[in-house]
């Protein structure tokens, strides 16, 4: 892809996942729970009510990872902190280098980025993955985000 190409590509990418969102936000009402928790093991999502009733069920894909305070990303398939079986799960992302003739894409290291290229390869991961849309995820303990690519979602019947 020449620079021009990628730039329409990363805006209808941006475009494509906004629009997600707002679906899941008006069908699920995502975004808008007491509380959440991931299970890295199951690769699942849960949202919960203020009542601490269980909503929501989805079912994931791990991206990659944003530190706000270092404006760093480390992609999901070559995170040591993230499960084998879920590394191996988001490995087609790296697909993406070829795609897009950008390396980026495969870089195993922890890259500079700022929060909205974060985004930006959310949104291309997102579509690469026909996801349903894009959760961040955001950790208690540190300044670090977890991006999730939604691949299925259900409501819970209490």
């Amino acid at each position: 892809m020449t620079e021009r190409e990628f730039d329409r590509f990363v805006q209808s990418a941006m475009a494509e996942l906004s629009q997600k969102q707002d679906l899941l936000t008006a069908q699920y009402r995502l975004g808008h729970y007491a509380r959440w928790e991931l299970d890295q093991e199951t690769e699942t999502l849960e949202f919960y009510d203020a009542a601490g009733r269980k909503a929501l069920r989805a079912e994931v894909t791990h991206i990659g990872s944003y530190a706000a305070n270092s404006g760093t990303w480390k992609w999901a398939w070559s995170n040591d902190g993230v499960l084998p079986h879920v590394r191996k799960k988001a490995e087609p992302l790296r697909q993406l280098a070829a795609v897009t003739g950008l390396h980026v894409f495969a870089e195993q290291a922890t890259m500079s980025v700022d929060e909205n290229m974060a985004w930006e390869l959310a949104a291309i991961s997102a579509r690469h993955l026909d996801a349903l849309g894009v959760y961040r995820a955001p950790s208690s303990s540190r300044p670090l985000d977890t991006f999730l690519a939604i691949t299925e979602i259900q409501r819970v019947v209490s």
